[in-house]
């Protein structure tokens, strides 16, 4: 039979890498977020440039 003091070593352990993988995608999630928001907005308002037809001086 396994030494508890082992098996309770292995759950922390595989806890902290859980616990850092969550905190990496949110962080991931959080950076990606607004530059995907400001990409749909430039394109969206390209779209809409091109459509009305208005064009800088």
């Amino acid at each position: 039979m396994n030494d508890l003091s082992t098996l309770s070593l292995s759950l922390t352990y595989a806890g902290t890498l859980g616990v850092a993988l969550l905190i990496f995608l949110g962080q991931a999630v959080v950076f990606a977020t607004p530059l995907v928001l400001a990409g749909s907005l430039s394109l969206l308002a390209w779209t809409g440039r091109i459509i009305t037809g208005w064009r800088r001086t």
